[in-house]
């Protein structure tokens, strides 16, 4: 006992600092975890900051090496001057030159031989005369636009989607060819080091045996690929290998197509480089100066400069200006730019005018010709004449031609026009974007000022040339007129990062034009205040100086305009205006936007509206939008500049085959969604052979007691159809919808007639009915049987209900979507229709697809599929996610049925 009572506090003591040890660890724990949470959330918010604004990144970190490559080219071209260059230029044989454009030629056919393998790639079988348009075009303007992959697609999808080419197999064409050149460029570079070994180390500034190790090694890289390749196969399509590596699996083109790719590969760099060559005196041998080409042409690419501007000349300049001459060397690139780049593109956007201008002949509706490509070619064509406008207002004019014109018109007069006609080369430039767009007012804007800017060129040196130009984009403009449908205020356009900034590189171009053409020039202050018909430099002074400004002033109004507020629910005033619409109209689903979650966008004229919500930075519209077909495409378009100025991701669920046109327009592809079943009435007939189960259902009902009542909106008992509704959830352990579903509310089935199933005189189910005053259809929404119905108690609703709107004399009843059905689980299916075909087969916990399609087999019904359009890559995915969210009322309830 006494040892005890010693030992206790001993005892006591060892357990308090235990306790406190514990205690300390605890609360070193806890500082660690605040620590690390601390870094997570600062790792969280710039990780937010550069994804929310990653397009001004990209565009800032663009446009900085613009500036550097400009600023490499002025240091290179500082010993020549204006009068050197044009020595240069007129030193070039004339047959140098021809055979330069006839090298171009064979180089833009040799780039069918890219359709070819891309279409074998993507399965895709098209007309000769097809792919032959197809492969001069879409190079053309994609080697002058940049991104490629982009602008290629969009021409793609114009050529051959009229031949039935949806918008993947187009993306995947797109991504080959772009991919193409990109894979063999390595191997080309390493086949050049090989051949000549001496002059390629002596132009890379490297030793002779690391140049032809490097080669060596690339070659011995791309051996270890194909063997990689041959024994990873899995399966093979026509011109597709399934190659298998770990867990992941990938679809390339077969080893025989990847082979005859590269030969084509080969023979367009050869031709483009040969191109170049042929306008250069004292060039290298020939494969060393392939290498420099194929460096030079990586880096125009990788810079994402529109056509590798400013950054191919820096490195061509910077490798073979000591060996070939400055001199000689500029002047071959500037005629290159105009042989391969300029003169393509000047073409293919005729050709693909020409073709759009034999579709308008047969096309009925000016929508129909406004789907086309005349839009985006014309938005081209201006901003190239805005281009010429600019550059011309910085460089001299032809001295003879100024004393022509000081004999017939005031100097005056020669100096105001040549500063109006640099302005409107700068509104031509921020037009561009808007004729892109489709609209009318800056169709109207830029046809007046090309007409104005065609009288400038003449008064301000008798530049016809110039002129000529703008005439003809003028008449352009007055053929396509149909093509610019969208009434919209040029100031609410919203405006792209990439534009603004391909607008600013034109500017900061023409001011380097400027500097290096009067370089000699010392500058004083009184220049800016001359005006004499020679005054050539002070012209370009206050022509560069005035394009600035406008140029400043123009897009700081745009940037600093008033942002629309946030989304905003619509009050009884809008939702009255919707209600008339949806009645006006054919499509009974939407009366959806009675369920009060929805924002509207109402058109000017008030006859069409979009309904919408946001989750995430997806903005989800229901539907196509509501009202009239000519003003479908002006809406959809209406809701991707409202997106664009939320900066939100534009999604439209559940639309209809028949307008994939449209939203494919504003760069969206499209992802099947399920398919919804639709009974023809016409021709549906409960006495037939085939319905012989649905008859059986139907006088079995009515013999237990089974009646369908029909009632105008506001009539239906709501406390028993709420009761009715409660034992419907209890039972389906649901919870109620959203979005694209509705809502047992007494405010939303006020608006609706209702069908009422009783069972021995009791109400026992029931569902509200979408129809219009107009329409040709109906359908059904909420649909909820209590735990007293029978089980064909819902059978016998659906039957009712079409032999209900069949003798109304209504053509078409739907069933409704039911999701996930239709699709592929197919290897070469899109990712999300892969998913959507596993959820469809499994995920019978979540939803019973399969059972609900089954139901609906039962009434022999038509099914046509729905989509939701969305931006390609990831943005599906996402946008899926988003929207079940809404449906589900949050994260939380896509967990539970």
């Amino acid at each position: 006992m006494a040892f005890f009572v010693l030992c206790y506090p001993v005892r006591w003591c060892k357990e308090c600092v235990l306790s406190v040890k514990g205690e300390g660890r605890k609360e070193a724990a806890a500082v660690e975890q605040q620590e690390a949470d601390a870094s997570v959330a600062v790792h969280e918010r710039w990780h937010d900051l550069f994804h929310q604004h990653r397009h001004r990144w990209q565009a800032g970190l663009i446009l900085l090496l613009f500036v550097l490559a400009l600023l490499a080219c002025w240091h290179l071209l500082e010993q020549m001057n204006p009068a050197l260059l044009h020595g240069a230029i007129m030193a070039v044989p004339s047959h140098a030159v021809v055979l330069a454009v006839l090298t171009t030629l064979f180089g833009f056919v040799s780039l069918i031989g890219y359709e070819w393998s891309a279409a074998r790639f993507a399965g895709v079988t098209l007309p000769w005369r097809v792919l032959v348009t197809g492969g001069l075009c879409a190079p053309a303007i994609g080697n002058a636009v940049g991104l490629s992959m982009l602008s290629g697609a969009a021409v793609r999808s114009r050529l051959y989607g009229v031949h039935g080419v949806g918008g993947r197999e187009v993306m995947r064409m797109s991504g080959f060819t772009s991919l193409a050149l990109g894979g063999s460029l390595p191997l080309l570079a390493a086949m050049a080091v090989l051949l000549a070994p001496s002059r390629a180390a002596q132009l890379l500034s490297l030793p002779m045996a690391v140049a032809v190790s490097a080669a060596g090694a690339v070659l011995a890289l791309y051996l270890v690929l194909v063997l990689w390749w041959r024994r990873g196969e899995v399966k093979s399509d026509a011109g597709v290998v399934h190659v298998s590596f770990r867990r992941w699996c990938l679809s390339l083109p077969t080893l025989r197509l990847a082979g005859n790719q590269c030969l084509i590969t080969l023979l367009d760099v050869v031709l483009a480089a040969g191109t170049l060559y042929l306008l250069l005196p004292h060039a290298p041998v020939f494969p060393a100066f392939v290498i420099i080409y194929l460096l030079a042409l990586a880096g125009g690419v990788l810079s994402h400069v529109p056509g590798g501007v400013g950054v191919f000349e820096a490195i061509m300049l910077a490798a073979l200006s000591h060996s070939v001459g400055l001199a000689p060397l500029t002047a071959g690139l500037l005629l290159y730019r105009l042989i391969y780049v300029v003169l393509p593109l000047l073409l293919g956007c005729v050709a693909l005018l020409f073709m759009e201008a034999r579709r308008s002949r047969r096309a009925r509706t000016a929508l129909a010709m406004a789907s086309g490509m005349a839009a985006p070619t014309l938005s081209l064509l201006v901003f190239l004449t805005g281009v010429v406008l600019l550059f011309s207002g910085v460089t001299p004019a032809v001295s003879a031609r100024l004393d022509v014109l000081g004999e017939l018109v005031p100097h005056r007069l020669v100096d105001a026009s040549h500063l109006a006609a640099s302005l409107i080369g700068v509104l031509c430039l921020l037009l561009a974007n808007g004729l892109r767009r489709r609209l009318s007012a800056a169709w109207a804007l830029t046809l007046g000022l090309l007409l104005l800017s065609s009288v400038l060129s003449l008064l301000k040196g008798l530049d016809w040339e110039e002129a000529g130009l703008a005439l003809a984009v003028a008449g352009l403009l007055l053929v396509f007129r149909r093509a610019f449908y969208r009434p919209s205020r040029l100031m609410q356009m919203p405006v792209s990062p990439f534009h603004l900034l391909a607008c600013l590189c034109v500017v900061l171009a023409s001011l380097w034009i400027m500097f290096f053409v009067y370089q000699d020039v010392p500058y004083r202050n009184r220049l800016w205040w001359q005006f004499a018909l020679d005054a050539q430099v002070p012209r370009a002074l206050r022509a560069e100086l005035g394009s600035a400004l406008l140029m400043a002033g123009i897009a700081l109004a745009w940037l600093i305009r008033t942002q629309p507020g946030a989304i905003i629910l619509p009050d009884e005033a809008a939702r009255q205006r919707a209600a008339s619409i949806i009645n006006e109209g054919s499509h009974p689903e939407g009366w959806l936007a009675m369920t009060g979650d929805k924002a509207f966008l109402f058109n000017d004229s008030q006859s069409a509206f979009i309904m919408y919500a946001r989750h995430g930075r997806s903005m989800v519209a229901l539907f196509d939008p509501v009202g009239p077909a000519s003003e479908r495409a002006e809406m959809i378009w209406r809701f991707r500049d409202l997106c664009d100025r939320h900066h939100a991701r534009p999604v439209f669920y559940q639309v209809r085959a028949e307008n994939l046109h449209s939203y494919m327009d504003i760069g969206l592809s499209a992802v099947k969604l399920g398919e919804e079943a639709r009974v023809d009435l016409r021709t549906f007939n409960l006495e037939s052979k085939q319905h012989k189960g649905l008859r059986y259902s139907w006088n079995r009902g009515q013999r237990d007691g089974l009646s369908i009542e029909f009632l105008a909106p506001g009539e239906a008992p709501l406390a028993q159809l709420e009761a009715i509704s409660d034992a419907w959830r209890l039972a389906k352990s649901a919870r109620e919808k959203s979005f694209s579903l509705g809502r047992f509310t007494a405010s939303y089935l006020a608006h609706f007639p209702v069908a009422l199933v009783r069972y021995n005189g009791e109400p026992v189910a029931f569902a509200n009915l979408l129809e219009t005053h107009r329409g040709r259809e109906a359908g059904i929404d909420l649909m909820r049987a209590g735990d007293q119905a029978p089980k064909l108690a819902m059978e016998f609703l659906m039957i009712g209900l079409i032999l209900h709107y069949q003798a109304r004399g209504l053509e078409v009843f739907s069933l409704g979507m039911v999701p996930m059905a239709g699709m592929q689980p197919r290897a070469g299916a899109p990712l999300a229709q892969r998913l959507g075909a596993v959820v469809y087969r499994y995920g019978e916990h979540f939803y019973n697809f399969q059972g609900l399609k089954r139901f609906k087999d039962k009434f022999d019904p038509c099914w046509e599929p729905r989509y939701m359009a969305v931006p390609a890559g990831l943005d599906p995915l996402v946008a899926l996610k988003d929207t079940a969210a809404l449906i589900a009322g949050g994260y939380t309830g896509l967990v539970r049925r």
